[in-house]
């Protein structure tokens, strides 16, 4: 076990609607279902191939889980999916700043020098082991330079449109980790190719970083989201927490996590590149479809013939790092 394992926690984010995959998920079901909660590949749901990833880094009850209002009955059926650690059902979507702070109270609550590692449920991320080793270089860095927020960067294949992009300027540490000069979200095809000719990243989201050093970077460019949450502190794992959490989101607005808390903390913010890692937001049906399509996988969550091994998925959507 790592040295520093007990004071590793991991946020899964599982707020998500899952708007934009509604009429592939209609299709496939036959009624609407978040794609966190489908299972694609191996008879998994995407929700439960990132517990077995959050699992690699964080104990079981060091796992704390937010959830979208009423998602809890996808936990039920078709099938019972076993959450580890802690749930919070989120009274209404405020989109991801106040899915990512929410249950961060609750790590600060029980453990204020906490570590903690940001996962969101809707990636496809392969090989396991090898995100594993990059995210254990992620947490040595955070022990070793604390005030900074490590950001998982994929290595683009194509100039893309639709994803979040990374400015990375001077190199870091030793393991390719980069400062980021600058974000830019969701560029326009001429900007996406030069970001992509000029060498810049993806923005995966996945971050890792002290949870305190975390807070006190929200109250400086957050403030308002911060205060309606800081009395949360004191009253997670108690009765009346469900109570406390529907009043403090009475006074939230919707904060989005990448634009309008990492774009203004980007001066403490470093790029850790995802060597040999398949990385692929699945937001859109073609990435899903295109990747199914390679690994082998038919029209239902079980493959038509075996999947087909290797380092590297050359996929649309997926980052050859």
């Amino acid at each position: 076990m790592q040295a520093d394992k007990t004071k590793r926690w991991v946020i899964v984010l599982a707020g998500g609607e899952g708007d934009r995959m509604r009429p592939f998920t209609e299709a496939r079901y036959g009624h609407h279902r978040p794609k966190q909660y489908c299972a694609f590949t191996s008879g998994k749901s995407m929700i439960e191939h990132t517990f077995d990833r959050a699992l690699d880094s964080a104990a079981p009850e060091r796992v704390v889980t937010i959830l979208g209002h009423g998602h809890a009955r996808y936990l039920r059926a078709p099938r019972r999916i076993d959450i580890p650690g802690q749930i919070i059902e989120q009274p209404e979507n405020m989109d991801t700043g106040p899915g990512v702070f929410l249950p961060l109270a609750k790590v600060l609550s029980q453990d204020p020098d906490a570590l903690v590692a940001i996962f969101p449920s809707d990636h496809f991320i392969y090989p396991r082991h090898r995100f594993q080793a990059v995210v254990e270089d992620a947490f040595r860095l955070v022990r070793s330079h604390p005030t900074q927020i490590i950001l998982l960067a994929a290595t683009p294949d194509r100039p893309e449109s639709d994803y979040g992009w990374i400015c990375a300027g001077p190199t870091f540490h030793e393991g390719g980790a980069r400062l980021v000069t600058r974000f830019q979200e969701k560029p326009g095809m001429l900007a996406a190719e030069r970001l992509y000719r000029g060498g810049s990243l993806w923005n995966t989201m996945i971050v890792v970083a002290k949870a305190a050093a975390l807070w006190d970077l929200a109250w400086e460019v957050q403030p308002e989201m911060i205060a309606c949450l800081e009395e949360l502190k004191g009253r997670m794992n108690r009765a009346g927490e469900p109570e406390a959490i529907a009043q403090a989101y009475r006074g939230l607005r919707p904060v989005n996590f990448s634009r309008d808390f990492l774009e203004k903390v980007s001066h403490r913010t470093v790029a850790l590149p995802m060597r040999d890692v398949n990385w692929c937001d699945w937001g859109r049906p073609e990435r899903v479809m295109k990747t199914l399509e390679y690994l082998g996988y038919g029209g239902d969550s079980h493959p038509s013939k075996p999947a087909r091994p290797g380092p590297m998925l050359a996929v649309p959507g997926t980052a050859l790092a």
